[in-house]
């Protein structure tokens, strides 16, 4: 009889250790994908730590006329230069555009090629969603760095490797007023107010569908923050000031 008990307490044990190890495993292996604290290799970024009253503004998903082309509009009225992480797909149909942002001092970056969730995919894949929409922005006269950002934000193991491979920076937000929601400008705007610190990098959408509500709060959210003493930076420009 003592047998017998101890045997099913050894199995119950294995049993119980088996399942909670494979729950932590589980939990941990979605962490990676959504945790903007935890990145297994290569360097991560959602906030430069500086001391100066400085922002960027990032617009993702784009170009997407007509509200990329309108929001160009505000950007030059309150003389703000803004990082756009575009699709390839979407750069290709909209050349124009793209030529017109760097004509006029704003960066592009690298949001994947069709935008597709790169956390499953196979390294091949990440590689040709990279790599293509790199040489479309090379294509357009870009020499420098060019940055990148996850789609969606997510991330788990072979992208962040790849990355890494590449020297690049998975560039991710700590300011996300959600205007893809149905929210109004003001919602958006008072968001970004009252959540920017120091370095913030905000992030917004030019594409995905009508971002007008989006086009209106730009305007509100440089006036807001000029207001509040900060001045805006791109990416590459904001990068340099980490301390």
């Amino acid at each position: 009889m003592l047998s017998i008990n101890n045997n099913f307490y050894a199995y119950a044990l294995t049993v119980f250790l088996c399942s909670f190890i494979g729950f932590i495993s589980k939990y941990f292996y979605k962490k990676l994908a959504t945790s903007y604290t935890i990145q297994l290799f290569g360097k991560m970024l959602t906030r430069v730590k500086t001391g100066d009253k400085v922002v960027a503004l990032t617009y993702d998903d784009g170009p997407n006329s007509p509200y990329t082309e309108k929001l160009l509009n505000v950007l030059k009225d309150v003389q703000v230069k803004a990082t756009f992480f575009v699709i390839g797909k979407q750069l290709e149909r909209n050349l124009a555009t793209a030529q017109r942002m760097l004509a006029e001092g704003h960066e592009l970056g690298n949001h994947s090629y069709s935008h597709t969730k790169l956390i499953n995919q196979k390294l091949s894949v990440i590689r040709s969603e990279i790599t293509k929409t790199d040489e479309i922005i090379s294509a357009l006269g870009v020499n420098s760095n060019i940055h990148f950002r996850a789609p969606l934000g997510l991330k788990r193991i072979r992208l962040p490797w790849e990355l890494a491979r590449r020297n690049k920076t998975n560039i991710l937000w700590d300011v996300d007023p959600q205007d893809y929601k149905e929210q109004s400008p003001d919602q958006i705007a008072n968001f970004v107010a009252h959540n920017v610190k120091p370095g913030s990098i905000i992030l917004l959408h030019d594409g995905g569908g009508n971002r007008s509500r989006t086009v209106i709060a730009t305007k509100m959210i440089v006036e807001q923050l000029h207001a509040k003493g900060y001045q805006f930076k791109t990416i590459s420009e904001l990068v340099t000031l980490k301390t």
